[in-house]
């Protein structure tokens, strides 16, 4: 008789796996499922906040803000320029400047520029754009 109920339990067992095999994996297929999710929606927000910021960036300052005397040298890559006006608080945010330059296809002369913290960055790019800095004389 104990024969009989060792071979019961040998039959059972594999369903038992069997069963618990599927769960199991139906929990890690939810889990993936969840965050894949997770990152599809954490990657839209944050490209709709980037596109969003490159069409509607704001002043750095409010009105009246401050004037900042900047040289751009001959050579400076858009992003090291955005990186400088990041740095000297011109504007906010130096992909957007840079994103933007591309965008609107502005060319970015060298020269030395004064410009008030509450420029929008549009006409901070047409500044740049039209050469109004002085140039650096090479001595």
């Amino acid at each position: 008789m104990a024969s009989q109920d060792s071979g019961l339990d040998n039959q059972e067992e594999p369903r038992v796996l069997g069963v618990v095999n599927q769960v199991g994996n139906f929990f890690v297929k939810l889990a993936i499922a969840v965050v894949f999710l997770f990152l599809l929606s954490y990657g839209s927000r944050t490209a709709y906040d980037f596109g969003y910021s490159v069409f509607t960036t704001g002043p750095a300052e409010e009105a009246p803000g401050r004037e900042v005397e900047v040289t751009i040298l001959t050579g400076m890559s858009r992003r090291s320029i955005g990186s400088l006006l990041v740095s000297q608080g011109v504007i906010k945010n130096a992909t957007v400047f840079y994103v933007q330059s591309v965008i609107y296809g502005y060319d970015l002369n060298p020269g030395t520029y004064v410009f008030n913290t509450s420029q929008s960055m549009e006409s901070i790019l047409l500044m740049l754009a039209a050469g109004s800095g002085e140039e650096e004389e090479d001595s």
